[in-house]
Parts: C-alpha cells; sequence; structure tokens
C-alpha cells in the first residue's frame, strides 16, 4: 500500500467517529423535535377540546333561545346536540390533561358549571315559550351567571396550557442551539480532516492515474502489436475468460463478433465452432502439450492455416492462427512455374539437337535427289523420307512452341473476326456429332498475336475437345473482353494486371480430375491411349499463349466437361491485315415473332427493329404471358426469348413448353451474359439457338432469316456456316539449280558438329559455291585473317568456347563488310544486334540454303 494511502487511512478513522457523533447528535435532535411536535400537537388538542366544550354549551343555549322565542321545534336539535357534544368534549378534555393537576381540577369545575347550566336551560324550556313568569326569568339570571363561570374556567385553561406551549419552545430552541453548536464543532473538526486527507488523496490520485496512465498506454501498445500482427491471437485465462485477442483471429476462424464481450470464455468458442461446423478447437483439444513452435495445419474451406497453442506462465493458454493459404498457393504456383521451366529448357534443348539431326538427314537426302532421278521406287523412298524429315520439323516447332522458341508474327488482329473465319473448319473438322458453337461479344478489342498459331491453338483445343466426347457434344468457342485484376494476379504470379481479350474452348466432354489437369501442359504428358497422340497439342498453345505475354487457364470436371481460357494481351493498334467479311446480305420477313423480354426498354428496341425488317411482332414481359398467348391458338413462327427472366416458370420450360404447342416453332435465344459457355448449372441443351446481347440490326436479321429459311429436322441443330478457309499455297522446297552469279564466292561454315558441316560443304559445292570449314571461333577467326576471299561466314550459334554472338562480333572488328548468316535450331534464340546479319533455321535444305546465300 502507498504512503498516501495509509495516512488517508489513519485519517479517515477520526472521520467516521465524527460522522457517527453527528449521526447519534441527529438522531437525538429529531427524536427530541418529534417529541416537542408530539407536546405541541397535545396543547393543542387541550386547548381544541376546552373550546370545543364552551361552544357546545353555547349552541345548546342558542337553540333553547330560537325555540323559546319561535316556538319552532327544529331548535331543539341543536339544543340536544350541544348537551351530548359537551359531555364528549369536557371527557376528552379530562383524558387529555391526566398528567396535569390543574387542568384536572379545571375539567371537574368545568362539568359541574356545564351540567348546571343545561339543568337551567332544561328547566326553562318545561315552562314553555314566550313565559315571563318569575320563575321564568330567574331561571335565565341563574344561567347567565353559570355560563360566566364556564367561560372563566375554559380562559384559564387555555391560558395555562399557552403557558406551557411557550415554556416548550423555548427549551427546544435552546436544545437546539446546543446540538448546532456541537454539529458545527464537529464539522469544523471534520472538514479540516477531510481537508487533510483530500490533500493526501489527490497526491495518491496524481500517483495512480499516472500509473494507470502508463498500464493504460501499455495495454494500447499491447493490444496495437496484436492489432498489427498477421497472425490471430487469443489469450484465454486459467478458468477459461479471453483476456486478449485481435481481429484478425476472430475473422481467420470465422467467429461472431458477440464473442469478443468481456466474459467470454472458451467453451463459448468452441460451441460456437461446433455450430458452424467448424472444430478446429476440438482438434487443438486432441492435440498433446506442446511447444509454441510446433504448428497444427487445419483447413478450413478453401483456406489453410497454421495453428499452435501454448501454456501461460501465469495461467491460462494461448491460441495463435496464421493463415497460409497464399503461401502455399505461392509456393505451389513457384514450384509448377520452375518444374515447366525446367521442363521448358529441356524441350528447347531436345528440339535443338533433333534439329541438327534433322538437318544432317535433309542436306543428305537433297543431295542425293539428283542420284535416283530415273529411279521410280528410289524416288518415292526418297520423298517418303522427305516427308518424314518434315514430320520431325512440325514436332520440334511444337517443341519450340511450348519452350516459348517458336518464331511469331505478331500483328494486331480481331479473333472475333479470326473466329468467324474458322468455326466451318472446326465444323468439318470435329464431325457432325459435335455441335459447334461460337459467341463473339460485341465491342471485342485487338490483340497483338500471330494468327495462324492462335488458328492453330483453337485447332488444337477443339480436336482435344473432340477426343473427350467420343459420344458426341457441343463445343463453345467464345471470345470476349476480359479484365484481369490485381487480386486475380496475385494468386498468379505470371499474371500482370490490365485488359486482355478472352478465348474460351468449352466441352460438354468426360472433364479431368484436378490431378490430370494439374499436368495437361507438360509436353508428351497424354491421356490417351499409346499411338493415339503425342502429349504436344496443349503444351505447344500453353507456349504459344505464355511467348505472347498472355495467360492460360483451364477449368475441368468430372463427368462436367472442360474449359481452357486463354487471355491475350489488348493492344490498342488497329487490325492489320484483315479483308472484308464474307455477310449475307440483310433480308427482313412476314413471318410472326412472339417477343418475351422482361426489360421494358430492351422489349422496345427489339420490337423496333423487328417491325422495320418487316415481321409481324407479339411481345410478353415474362413467360406466363407468353404461355397465354401460345396456348390462345395465335399463329407464331419463332419465339425469341430472353435466356433469364423473373417468374416461375424457366426459361427452358417455356421453349419445351413452347414446342409441344407448336411443334415446327423456331427458339431463338438471347442473353446479355457473356460466360455463355457454361459445361453444367445452366448449360443449353443441344440444338437451341443463341444470339448475344449486345447485338446488331444486321446481327439480328441474319439470324432469324438462317432460322426461318432453313428446313429443320427434329433433333437437327441448326448452324450458321462460315466461308471455307483456303488454305496457303505450299511452299516450294525441292532444289533448283545454282545461280551463283551475284553470290559468294567463298564461305566459311563455322560449326562444331562435324557431320553437319560436312553435309553443308557438300550442298555448297552442289551450289556451285566454295566452301571451307572451321569447328570453332578462333579458327575461323584465324582462317578470316589469311583468307581474303572469304565473303560469307555462315556461323552456327552454339559454338563452344567462344559463341557464335561473339564470333559475329569479333568479325565485325576484322572485316565489317563481310556478310554473315547464322543458323540455329532455335527459332528465336537472341540473334546478334548488328545489322545485315541473316538468319537460317534449322533443319534447312538445299532451297532454303541457296535462297539466304543468293538473296
Amino acid at each position: 500500500m502507498l504512503p498516501a494511502n495509509r495516512l488517508t487511512l489513519l485519517f479517515g478513522i477520526p472521520v467516521f467517529l465524527l460522522l457517527v457523533a453527528v449521526a447519534v447528535i441527529g438522531a437525538r435532535v429529531a427524536t427530541a423535535e418529534r417529541d416537542m411536535q408530539a407536546w405541541i400537537v397535545h396543547t393543542y388538542e387541550v386547548m381544541n377540546e376546552a373550546r370545543a366544550a364552551l361552544s357546545s354549551v353555547q349552541d345548546a343555549e342558542t337553540g333553547q333561545r330560537g325555540f323559546l322565542l319561535t316556538g319552532d321545534k327544529s331548535y331543539l336539535e341543536p339544543y340536544r346536540n350541544g348537551r351530548e357534544a359537551f359531555e364528549r368534549h369536557v371527557e376528552n378534555f379530562r383524558n387529555l390533561t391526566t398528567d396535569n393537576p390543574a387542568e384536572q381540577a379545571r375539567a371537574g369545575k368545568l362539568k359541574v358549571l356545564g351540567e348546571d347550566r343545561l339543568d337551567l336551560l332544561e328547566k326553562r324550556l318545561a315552562l314553555g315559550p314566550a313565559n315571563s313568569s318569575p320563575d321564568a326569568v330567574g331561571l335565565m339570571a341563574r344561567g347567565g351567571e353559570r355560563m360566566d363561570g364556564i367561560r372563566d374556567v375554559v380562559s384559564d385553561a387555555l391560558a395555562d396550557e399557552q403557558h406551557l406551549l411557550d415554556r416548550r419552545r423555548s427549551e427546544r430552541h435552546k436544545y437546539e442551539n446546543q446540538m448546532i453548536a456541537t454539529a458545527a464543532a464537529g464539522a469544523a473538526l471534520a472538514l479540516a480532516i477531510l481537508i487533510s486527507a483530500l490533500v493526501l488523496l489527490i497526491r495518491s490520485n496524481r500517483q495512480l492515474s499516472k500509473s494507470q496512465a502508463q498500464e493504460t498506454h501499455q495495454a494500447e501498445m499491447l493490444q496495437a502489436t496484436l492489432d498489427s500482427m498477421r497472425d490471430g491471437v487469443a489469450v484465454f485465462d486459467s478458468e477459461g475468460h479471453l483476456c486478449a485477442y485481435n481481429e484478425q483471429f476472430i475473422s481467420l476462424l470465422g467467429f461472431p463478433k458477440s464473442l469478443t464481450q468481456p466474459g467470454t470464455t472458451l467453451s463459448m468458442f468452441e460451441d460456437a465452432a461446433r455450430k458452424a461446423g467448424n472444430r478446429v478447437f476440438e482438434q487443438l483439444s486432441a492435440i498433446p502439450d506442446m511447444q509454441p513452435s510446433h504448428y497444427e495445419q487445419l483447413h478450413l474451406g478453401d483456406r489453410v492455416l497454421d495453428i499452435y497453442r501454448t501454456p501461460v506462465p501465469s495461467g491460462g493458454v494461448l491460441f495463435a492462427a496464421e493463415d497460409v493459404t497464399a503461401r502455399l498457393r505461392s509456393e505451389a504456383t513457384l514450384r509448377q512455374s520452375q518444374k515447366m521451366e525446367a521442363i521448358g529448357h529441356l524441350t528447347g534443348g531436345v528440339a535443338h539437337d533433333f534439329n541438327n539431326l534433322l538437318q544432317i538427314v535433309s542436306a543428305n537426302l537433297d543431295l542425293i535427289a539428283a542420284d535416283v532421278r530415273g529411279l521410280p521406287r528410289a524416288s518415292e523412298r526418297l520423298q517418303n523420307a522427305v516427308a518424314a524429315i518434315h514430320r520431325g520439323s512440325r514436332l520440334t516447332g511444337q517443341l519450340l512452341a511450348f519452350a516459348r522458341r517458336q518464331t511469331l508474327e505478331p500483328r494486331s488482329t480481331n479473333v472475333g473476326r479470326l473466329l468467324q473465319d474458322i468455326t466451318d473448319l472446326v465444323r468439318r473438322t470435329l464431325g457432325e456429332r459435335i455441335n459447334v458453337e461460337s459467341i463473339v461479344a460485341g465491342g471485342l478489342w485487338n490483340t497483338m498475336i500471330d494468327p495462324n498459331r492462335i488458328e492453330n491453338a483453337i485447332l488444337n483445343l477443339a480436336i482435344n475437345a473432340r477426343d473427350a466426347m467420343p459420344d458426341g457434344g457441343s463445343l463453345t468457342i467464345e471470345v470476349a473482353n476480359a479484365f484481369l485484376d490485381d487480386a486475380y494476379a496475385a494468386l498468379h504470379d505470371e499474371v500482370v494486371p490490365g485488359q486482355y481479350v478472352m478465348l474460351a474452348v468449352s466441352d460438354t466432354g468426360t472433364g479431368m480430375p484436378p490431378e490430370i489437369a494439374a499436368r495437361v501442359f507438360e509436353p508428351f504428358f497424354t491421356t490417351k491411349p499409346e499411338g493415339q497422340g503425342t502429349g504436344l497439342g496443349l503444351s505447344q498453345v500453353y507456349g504459344f499463349v505464355k511467348q505472347s505475354g498472355g495467360h492460360i487457364k483451364i477449368y475441368s470436371e468430372v463427368g462436367q466437361g472442360t474449359t481452357v481460357k486463354l487471355y491475350l494481351p489488348r493492344t490498342r493498334a488497329p487490325e492489320e491485315g484483315t479483308g472484308p467479311i464474307a455477310t449475307t446480305p440483310i433480308e427482313g420477313g412476314t413471318e410472326t415473332i412472339l417477343v418475351v423480354e422482361d426489360d421494358e426498354g430492351v422489349r422496345a428496341a427489339v420490337i423496333d427493329m423487328l417491325g422495320e425488317l418487316g415481321y409481324s411482332v407479339l411481345k410478353a414481359a415474362n413467360a406466363e404471358q407468353a404461355l397465354t398467348i401460345l396456348e390462345s391458338g395465335a399463329t407464331i413462327d419463332l419465339l425469341f426469348t430472353d435466356v433469364v427472366m423473373p417468374g416461375p416458370i424457366k426459361t427452358r420450360d417455356l421453349a419445351r413448353r413452347a414446342q409441344e404447342l407448336h411443334p415446327s416453332l423456331q427458339v431463338l435465344f438471347t442473353s446479355g451474359y457473356t460466360q455463355n459457355a457454361i459445361v453444367h448449372n445452366g448449360r443449353l441443351d443441344d440444338g437451341v439457338h443463341l444470339l448475344s446481347k449486345p447485338y446488331r440490326r444486321d446481327e439480328l436479321a441474319r439470324k432469324l432469316r438462317s432460322l426461318l429459311g432453313a428446313s429443320r429436322k427434329p433433333g437437327v441443330p441448326i448452324v450458321e456456316t462460315a466461308p471455307p478457309v483456303s488454305a496457303p499455297p505450299a511452299r516450294e522446297t525441292a532444289p533448283q539449280a545454282a545461280k551463283p552469279n551475284g553470290g559468294p564466292r567463298k564461305v566459311l561454315v563455322v560449326e562444331d558438329v562435324a557431320l553437319i558441316r560436312m553435309t553443308t560443304l557438300d550442298m555448297l559445292e552442289e551450289l556451285g559455291i566454295a566452301g571451307i570449314e572451321a569447328g570453332d571461333g578462333p579458327s575461323a577467326l584465324a582462317l578470316i585473317e589469311s583468307d581474303p576471299e572469304i565473303d560469307l561466314v555462315l556461323t552456327d550459334l552454339g559454338l563452344p568456347g567462344m559463341s557464335g554472338q561473339q564470333l559475329v562480333a569479333e568479325v565485325r572488328k576484322l572485316r565489317p563488310r563481310l556478310k554473315i548468316v547464322v543458323a540455329t535450331g532455335y527459332s528465336n534464340e537472341s540473334r546478334p544486334s548488328f545489322d545485315g546479319v541473316s538468319v537460317l533455321i534449322k533443319p534447312f535444305d538445299l532451297g532454303q540454303l541457296r535462297d539466304v546465300l543468293l538473296g
């Protein structure tokens, strides 16, 4: 205890005693006051009874006189009342003055005089009214004497009582003054003690306030520290009450805010967790006592928490929780990225070496082509070998695509227009058992990509989808604008937030489990039987998208289907190299169309467009109204309905019931949602037709004519056809006669692989060009310095010791005007940053070598 508090306690003892004394004095004053007040009341009662006795005699006398004067017997009533009241008041006066002998004597005298006076009144009444006889006069004279005696007795009694009253009041005032003086002295003493105690108390309170401020500051610092922690923390005392916590603990574990009230117990947290289906506390209770560094990992929905429990030295327990979902996801993404990067380096290296081997074989096949002319069987076998070379070259191209090292020719492209051109090719490729639908959103952005590669990507994805639908199904290709925000980019390290063009290919096939979907982009990974797939289709798409600066995502559910989404970066450059789109002319019609649309503005707009096209239009705001119109017997050729509308009847049920009522009725759906390629939970049935909002008048007109002008067999969906895609002309690869005029005179071939070096020299000889060879950079530089006739250097980039790029730099220093050609198995490997350097991609044939040397 503080010294000031002890002094305060010591000063409090006399103050307490003074307060007790004041209380006693106050009680005595109150008692005396009560007694004095009782005496005063008693005196007034005595005086009132004396006056009442006198008054009652006077009332009786007045009533007697009234009767004598008037003879009216009604005056006898006051007379009788006065006689009765007198006896009662005299008796009360006697009872109230038992402690006063003088008053008792007066009471007796008052009774005698009063009774005598009342007897005289009675005798006079007996003589009758209007009687003036001497007896009557004598009775009245004696009555007056008795009345004067009564007045004297009452007057003496009142004077005596007034004297007693004055004396008691004087004693009361004297006693009160004594009590007031005593109380004032005690109060002064108490005040002095209280002031002294107050001074000490103020000093003590200042120290206490300072101590409490320090404790509050420390508590605030502790709470601020807890709130700033990424971990959730909660501390319970030895009795299980919540002592400290931070909001992170409540939010991480999903507890209600009501549990943060004072007095909350650990059992209440356990009950709340159990009701929410969260058994975290039960699992922690099952964990034996552990060190703080030992964690238990718990899965709560889609989040992963590291939680530990540790005892508190002062008693109780501490719980801490950390959300490690993002960390684990980042680690998994990093591992996957590193794995794909490592596979990319491996496949790129394999493709490079394989291209070198193909180069040797291709060059030798070109060289012996002239030797087998005129030999049909040999020429046929040679062509088969050349075809195998081309197939191998395409295989290495796929590997290079995955490794992001293929040659791209990107340009600003409208993927929607490209999809319209390729849709018919996709339909022919997949066959009649697959229903293909393409959806292009309005206002589509351009993207900077290689159009040929994106076409190949669409075909690859379509073929994979076909293989996943052996019994047929639906394929939806959708193109729309998309924005990948910071939150999405935080979950995918390779994604840069921004605007993208989204290309989604969705099927209704067998789908894939998560462990298979995680590996589909790996080269050579396939779930197809041996001999039915190389496992390079999706990996090629993956590499192309990554090399184009985009993002690829796959969604799949077993038994539901798969969606592959390609996100290609937006470009603001105008579209390049696009010609006019083949379209059918805009035509209207005279058929009747029922428009079902809940939005009044949209409904009015489409009715106007249909009216301008010449159609007869019926309208309904919901499915119920539409069914009423259909059941009325009206002739309707086409139902044009929104997909999502309010009301108990679903749109697909409306279409089914409408076609039951009108079997030949065509149905056209429209939707404002961009995600039309859903594979379950609302997926449109096979054979339905969809026009995506917003649509233009010409799009609506063509869609309507394609449905109303077609003869559809039951169960066979109507599809729109696109103009055929013309195949690109085949490039001539057969070697032609050499034309050395204007070409190099002597070529230095720098190649570390002896077979490639030898076949290249043979090809130069076939072209009529002299050639010399070197196996590394230093040897090549020595030849260039010693032989001025060398006017072209054909070098590989992957040389031992001095790289091809370093060799090019040194050659430029020795002979700046010397022509240089770089041969490489990597299509877009880092090229020397020098003007005038040509690139020759391995494997190359005789014609390609001739073009680069003589071009």
